[in-house]
């Protein structure tokens, strides 16, 4: 039996290495062919079996029909069969792996956020996203490494398209406009790809669009993006309890307390918009920035270096960083969203996190606040939404946002139709899949607390210690307190009718004699009134007491039924 059992891990483990991971972006090298695009099918097989198509073999899912959202939007954007992100991704594949239970990826390879196991049954025990400066030297050491590592590694999985849908198979239509980028400027490109511009021709872009920002999306499409990156780190390290860190920039200073060498890098003396050259990210080339070229050659980010990173925060400006009260009072908004559902919209949490609105609530437009704010104060590359995801500093800064996002949902358990699923700006509806991921993930698939996604926060944000007692945990304990109460009062009440009954019965038996004897003594009486007293919140207590009371009067008789 031993060996057999060995044999069978052993089996195991090969179709393991075998099977190729699954991936959760735009696009999957396996489908960039010529037949994949012009039949619009990405549908590949798991493993070396040709016919083990999206798992099937294994019942892992099967190839099918891509679902989009068919509700209505709002929003600036009023032009329709324009852009190629418009009812996502149908203008590339319309084809796509549907992954059964847990299994996910683009193959069904994969397991969901927070399961693993051969059969992705097992809850992964969550990885734990720390401060950044309560990281450990060797923790920190890591995950700068693994930065590093991801800027320079050629991502394993994903390309990048280099041209629009209808330039996609170059001049010859045999040629795939695609590109190999790291896993680092993978990241940049998805967040370029998402709030680029609308072309209606050769320098004539339509900028009042985006499907990351300015909308309900803003907080689940950050949330998988930052996902993707995490779980990338953790197979480039081979570590699966790694974590990405976060900076709570809610200090209220005016110093980038993560602007160190130490850390993310200081200023250059003799060039503050640089990099310090004692830090690594010195180094870094940015991708992805010059958007009016993309724009007047008709043309996307191909993934090459543009430039050096460039930060200078504005510690002269009189400017200064989000403070925690900017957070409490963010906190403190109880709807989600609300009507527009995009920058303009008043008492929104989404709008006051993402920063267009003062986090009491009310609408002002110059004001930025919380995420916006801190983009802004890091200047420089950062300011720049096509180009921001370049400085590492957003991968914590997001983080953090991530991190008041995910106790506002534990504080109050928003219901589903807490987002709108119809009339926000277009990629906001609820079951609108996010721009530029594949296979297709809803916003709604996102909208749950960390820890169903595998992961949580070492964090003590403002009120956490308050939340109100409308969520889920609370009311359930509220509702076995009421339970025991009431059940400790029908106790109560069938013991005094037992006793009335048995009584009575025992009256007409022997000529209205004493019950068995009993005699209530004044002691007895003060006896039951405080036993009532002591079970009043005690299921069973008094059933047990005036079994006990009533044997002490009985001499230990039983009583006849």
């Amino acid at each position: 039996m031993g060996a057999l059992r060995w044999l069978f891990w052993a089996v195991l483990s090969c179709l393991s290495c075998c099977c190729p991971r699954g991936a959760e972006a735009q696009f999957p090298r396996v489908c960039m062919t010529v037949e994949a695009i012009r039949s619009k099918r990405c549908c590949p097989a798991l493993g070396p079996e040709p016919g083990n198509v999206c798992g099937s073999l294994q019942g892992r899912g099967r190839c099918q029909g891509v679902q989009v959202d068919t509700q209505p939007w709002s929003g600036p954007y009023t032009l329709r069969n324009v852009d190629d992100r418009e009812w996502w991704p149908l203008k590339f594949f319309n084809q796509s792996c549907w992954c059964t239970g847990n299994f996910a990826g683009y193959n069904c390879g994969d397991c969901k956020f927070g399961w693993t196991g051969p059969d992705c049954n097992v809850r992964k025990p969550p990885v734990v996203r720390k401060n950044i400066h309560s990281l450990t030297a060797e923790e920190r050491e890591q995950f700068f490494d693994a930065l590093d590592r991801a800027k320079t590694t050629i991502h394993p999985d994903y390309v990048i398209t280099t041209q629009h849908r209808i330039s996609l198979l170059g001049p010859t239509g045999e040629e795939p406009q695609i590109a190999n980028c790291s896993i680092y400027n993978y990241f940049v490109w998805l967040h370029y790809y998402s709030v680029r511009d609308t072309l209606l021709g050769p320098g004539r872009p339509f900028t009042a669009i985006d499907f990351s920002h300015q909308g309900p999306a803003f907080v689940t499409w950050h949330r998988y993006h930052l996902l993707l990156l995490e779980r990338d780190l953790q197979r480039l390290l081979g570590n699966d309890s790694f974590a990405l860190p976060y900076w709570d920039f809610a200090t209220g200073r005016n110093v980038c307390d993560v602007c160190t060498d130490q850390l993310f890098g200081a200023s250059q003396p003799d060039d503050l918009g640089l990099i310090s050259l004692n830090s690594r990210f010195s180094r870094w080339q940015i991708v992805c920035n010059s958007l009016d070229d993309y724009n007047r050659l008709v043309t996307l980010c191909n993934g090459s270096d543009e430039g050096p990173l460039r930060r200078r925060p504005q510690r002269d400006s009189g400017e200064q960083l989000p403070t925690v009260e900017d957070v409490r009072r963010c906190l403190s908004l109880q709807e989600f969203d609300s009507p527009p559902f995009f920058r303009n919209s008043s008492f929104s949490f989404r709008n006051a996190l993402e920063g267009f609105n003062k986090p009491e609530g009310a609408l002002n437009s110059p004001m930025l606040s919380l995420h916006n704010l801190a983009h802004s104060f890091l200047n420089g590359t950062s300011v720049l939404p096509h180009a921001a995801a370049n400085d590492p500093i957003f991968v914590v800064l997001h983080s953090f946002t991530d991190a008041i996002f995910d106790e506002w949902m534990k504080r109050f358990n928003p219901p589903d139709n807490a987002w709108p699923e119809e009339l926000a700006p277009i990629g906001h509806n609820r079951l609108y899949n996010m721009v530029p991921f594949f296979p297709p993930v809803t916003n709604d698939q996102l909208f749950q607390t960390a820890e169903q996604l595998g992961y949580t926060y070492a964090i003590d944000l403002p009120g956490m210690s308050q939340r109100p007692r409308g969520s889920l945990e609370e009311t359930q304990a509220w509702a076995v307190k009421i339970g025991s109460t009431i059940g400790g009062a029908f106790i109560a009440l069938a013991m005094l009718i037992l006793l009335l009954v048995l009584f009575q019965h025992r009256r007409q038996r022997k000529g209205f004699e004493p019950l068995v004897n009993v005699s209530f003594s004044p002691k007895n009486t003060r006896l039951m009134k405080t036993m009532s007293n002591i079970c009043s919140d005690r299921p069973g207590c008094v059933a047990e007491a005036s079994t006990s009371l009533l044997s002490e009067s009985t001499g230990g008789q039983k009583l006849p039924l």
